[in-house]
């Protein structure tokens, strides 16, 4: 893989093939010419014209293909576990300057045509302009500046280096507008040129780091994988056996029909959040499963999930072997009282309500309370945010609200508990606001 010298070693390979292309091209009737690789600001002016083919590198951006192969460099206990890739391509501008007139012209379609007939740097090509392992070349008859380069190990990258005109033709606007801005933050004058870019270099750190050894077995068991999957959950009224019934809430301490695909197993367990729910033989079927809910449950939003298990060895504990979709589901809460207190003015109360609720609220719950007129209400609905009181406990201000008879719910989580039914509509719990 290269180093950090491959940048250099790229604009070093690139103006070797550009002078061999010009030299082979038999331009002795332009006198004398140069291929460098300098800042255009430092091309000589008109004052003192000169045969010149310059490749310059403007810019490095980062390749995005080949950035996120590799693992991170450090572990989160701080180990150097890799060396990530530095993926970078090159943007090169090719310009050129005339002693003559048309000369500058003649110069540049050379060069254009050299990198157009190489869209590729072969490790040949790298090896010929830079030395390294490649027998046939000798590291010692390459200029000084370059001697240095033979280490960029730019040949042994397992990416070639491609070469490929950055914009599209010249009478394309956007190359014009392009190169007038790259020119000007060049602080120098603009001159015919073309735009190329050229990747991708790999560059990598040397630096060790630890690798674990391959895996030979996973715990010594070899079995397809099931991918059981729970495709919905319902509340059972009925209890275990019973049908599922999509309309009903589910209550906490109540029964649950798990229902999917590839459910049971010989070992498995079933994960309520972070809670195992014991399940018996008789309430477990490939594509459903009975249980009933802890009768501690927190109300709100929970996400079941069913784990496959095996035992690697007699006389060792289970371990995990595959785990369906964590699907959630509403747990309603339950009002087991109302209380309120406040005043009411200008037919407008004043004051606060309290919900008792049949299970404890979890840690950061967010909990509201729903307010619904009783049938033959003219009061608006509305809802208020409460905020815990106790563990049980939930209360909301309210500030001038219509006064009158309320059917309140509570909403923990998104999950809102159901009121009661009557002969006239939903009757109940109730919040008298207008005492």
């Amino acid at each position: 893989m290269s180093n950090a010298l491959a940048i250099a070693g790229v604009t070093a390979i690139l103006r070797d093939r550009l002078n061999d292309g010009l030299l082979n091209a038999n331009l002795d009737s332009l006198g004398q010419f140069s291929v460098t690789s300098s800042p255009p600001d430092r091309l000589e002016g008109d004052a003192d014209p000169a045969n010149r083919l310059n490749i310059y590198l403007w810019n490095v951006t980062r390749n995005a293909a080949w950035s996120t192969p590799r693992l991170p460099a450090r572990s989160a206990a701080g180990e150097r576990i890799d060396n990530p890739l530095l993926a970078l391509d090159l943007h090169y501008i090719l310009t050129a300057t005339g002693a003559e007139d048309l000369n500058a012209e003649i110069l540049l379609g050379y060069g254009m045509q050299v990198l157009h007939e190489t869209p590729v740097l072969t490790r040949a090509d790298i090896r010929a302009s830079l030395g390294g392992a490649d027998p046939a070349v000798d590291a010692s008859l390459l200029p000084a500046p370059l001697r240095l380069l033979v280490a960029a190990d730019l040949a042994d990258q397992f990416e070639q280096i491609r070469i490929s005109p950055a914009v599209p033709e010249s009478r394309d606007l956007g190359q014009i507008e392009a190169l007038s801005n790259i020119w000007s933050a060049f602080s120098a004058p603009m001159r015919a040129s073309a735009l190329y870019q050229v990747g991708c270099v790999l560059i990598e750190s040397r630096r060790p780091a630890r690798s674990a050894l391959p895996v030979l077995t996973i715990g010594g068991r070899t079995a397809p994988l099931r991918g059981p999957r729970i495709a919905r959950v319902a509340a059972l009224p009925g209890g275990a056996g019973g049908l599922p019934d999509p309309m009903a809430a589910v209550l906490s301490g109540g029964w649950i029909a798990v229902e999917g695909t590839a459910l049971a197993a010989e070992r498995m367990r079933v994960m309520l959040g972070t809670r195992a729910l014991a399940v018996t033989a008789a309430d477990l079927g490939d594509r459903r499963i009975d249980l009933r809910l802890p009768a501690d449950q927190p109300a709100g939003i929970a996400r079941i999930m069913v784990d496959h298990l095996f035992i690697p060895a007699p006389g060792q504990a289970e371990r995990l072997w595959e785990s369906s979709n964590a699907l959630p589901f509403a747990i309603a809460p339950v009002v087991t009282a109302v209380a309120r207190a406040g005043t009411v003015a200008a037919e407008r109360f004043t004051g606060t309500v309290t919900l008792t609720l049949a299970n404890a609220l979890g840690e950061r719950q967010a909990a509201a309370m729903l307010f619904n007129p009783l049938p033959g209400g003219a009061q608006p609905a509305f809802s208020v945010p409460a905020r815990t009181v106790a563990a049980n406990r939930i209360r909301a201000d309210l500030a001038a609200v219509p006064a009158g008879a309320y059917v309140v719910r509570a909403e923990i989580d998104g999950a809102a508990s159901l009121p009661t039914l009557g002969a006239q509509g939903f009757d109940g719990p109730v919040a008298d606001l207008d005492p």
